[in-house]
């Protein structure tokens, strides 16, 4: 490849760290190498965590393919020393062992060999504009924080990403919440990802932060101020937390960040009641205060905390995400391995309702148990429910549910088994009080029915004649309810233990 064909590539990532005279022409071999050999490590990391280098990225690799210490890269770039030293060199090595290592550690004083030996020998350069995966235009758009869930098998949800495209432009906040493995995570990245490449994008910044681990809320909020201050933090923050979150605000005021917070449901679980508080006021901030930016939540469930903001009918949506649709999941389960009977892959579809973990976990165990044939699987169908998922209802069960809702969960369990499929809402309210030994008002069967969907753990259907609401159990959490795996379904405040069922 030629200087001129690195040229056509009108990369802004690429052509910001070219230094000028070498962009009119006056260039060398090793210049050319470097460009040929970014390309391709461009792609890789790209598939790798759905997400081109950043331009601080570039510039470190820059740096190190001239041997020039950090000092000399930091003078001569937008970039603090401490910023490309410590935020971005240590992850960059990290990704690059994985994506072009080959085993080998990449690190500074490695990365030209690398490069050149296991790169550019083993993937040959082919002309593949990177212009088409980067946004054109003058602005470059950068991804920060944590690393994106890996999408380079995602299926479907067209319908999705349009929605969630024309929600986040015009809300504050955004959340996607679904069960365990229903693809939340991959969702999101998906559309982040998207949002990032479009040739004019409709955000300055993106950036990506997992709280799975329920960080405390001034951890959160220094982390945010230090990932959307692209140059450098400020050299100490206020103490107090809502003098810090004012700096945050006035930073997504600044400009048009896409912030994503991966598994939100663990910021609010804490019995901590200051916490839980502090957060709700945290979020109600960001809500209700100007700017443009977006701040995109995935969760398992929809925080209460939040219910008033929908009510005030303020810039806040949520989105409840289903399983992907038949032909999507076929798809999925074609590449698992799964495609030689349609019929009994539509069944598996039905069954575990397009949910892509249990769908990929019950496959692993076709495999494993019956020769991969789906066959001789459904010659004595059970329904598996995935370790994940169990997890989720060992919680609920454990400490989430009110009695109420724990009785309506076992008897709708217990109707599914005589082959009542679905139970209608007035059905409910009279045998609930006929079978148990309190009354259930029908305000209270509401406030219980409303949290079990919200939480997606019962299903509804309303008759299209009658307009009648029913309920129902997807046979994942009947098989967990009716076989009790942990015995924390049916305790002593409970109805009897009902039949095992497969």
């Amino acid at each position: 490849m030629d200087f001129s064909t690195i040229q056509e590539l009108n990369s802004p990532a690429l052509s910001s760290v070219i230094p000028k005279g070498r962009r009119e022409g006056q260039t060398s071999l090793a210049t050319v190498n470097f460009e040929a050999a970014l390309l391709v490590v461009d792609n890789l990391v790209f598939a790798k965590r759905g997400k081109h280098l950043s331009e601080a990225e570039i510039i470190v690799l820059k740096g190190a393919w001239d041997d020039d210490d950090y000092e000399e890269v930091a003078e001569n770039s937008p970039y603090s020393l401490n910023y490309l030293q410590r935020r971005i060199a240590p992850p960059l090595w990290d990704l690059l062992s994985e994506a072009i290592g080959g085993g080998e550690r990449v690190g500074k004083k490695k990365l030209r060999r690398i490069l050149l030996e296991q790169v550019t020998k083993k993937y040959p350069i082919q002309s593949v504009s990177i212009a088409k995966q980067r946004p054109s235009g003058n602005k470059l758009v950068q991804v920060t924080g944590s690393y994106l869930p890996d999408i380079s098998s995602f299926y479907g949800r067209k319908k999705e990403l349009t929605h969630l495209k024309e929600l986040v432009i015009e809300q504050r906040c955004v959340s996607l919440v679904g069960v365990p493995g229903i693809g939340k995570s991959a969702l999101a990245a998906k559309l982040l990802t998207e949002l990032s490449i479009e040739s004019q994008p409709k955000f300055d910044c993106f950036i990506w932060k997992s709280v799975s681990y329920a960080p405390l809320i001034q951890d959160l909020i220094a982390d945010l101020i230090e990932l959307t201050q692209p140059i450098e933090p400020e050299p100490s923050l206020p103490k107090s937390t809502q003098a810090m979150l004012t700096v945050l605000i006035k930073q997504l005021q600044s400009q048009r960040y896409f912030i994503v917070l991966d598994e939100c449901e663990a910021l609010f679980q804490t019995s901590n009641l200051e916490d839980r508080l502090e957060y709700k006021l945290f979020f109600r901030r960001l809500v209700e205060e100007q700017h443009k930016s977006c701040l995109f939540l995935t969760s398992r469930v929809w925080p209460n905390e939040f219910d008033v903001l929908i009510e005030a009918d303020r810039p806040i949506q949520y989105l409840k995400l289903e399983g992907l649709d038949p032909d999507a999941a076929m798809q999925f389960l074609s590449t698992l391995g799964l495609c030689n009977e349609e019929k009994r892959c539509s069944q598996l579809i039905r069954t575990y309702r397009g949910n892509p973990l249990e769908l990929k976990a019950v496959s692993n165990r076709i495999h494993h148990f019956f020769a991969s044939s789906t066959e001789k699987f459904f010659q004595d169908p059970t329904t598996l429910v995935s370790s994940r998922f169990q997890e989720m209802l060992n919680k609920v069960f454990g400490q989430g549910l009110s009695k109420i809702q724990r009785q309506i969960m076992i008897y709708l369990a217990d109707k599914i088994i005589l082959n009542f499929q679905y139970i209608s809402f007035s059905k409910l309210l009279i045998e609930l009080n006929q079978t148990q030994e309190i009354s259930i008002s029908t305000s209270e069967l509401i406030t219980a029915l409303e949290g079990l969907e919200k939480n997606s753990l019962i299903e509804s259907s309303k008759d299209p004649t009658t307009k009648e609401i029913s309920f129902t159990l997807q046979p994942v959490i009947k098989k967990y309810i009716t076989t009790d795996p942990m015995g924390l379904v049916h305790t002593s405040d409970a109805s009897p233990t009902l039949a095992i069922a497969s």
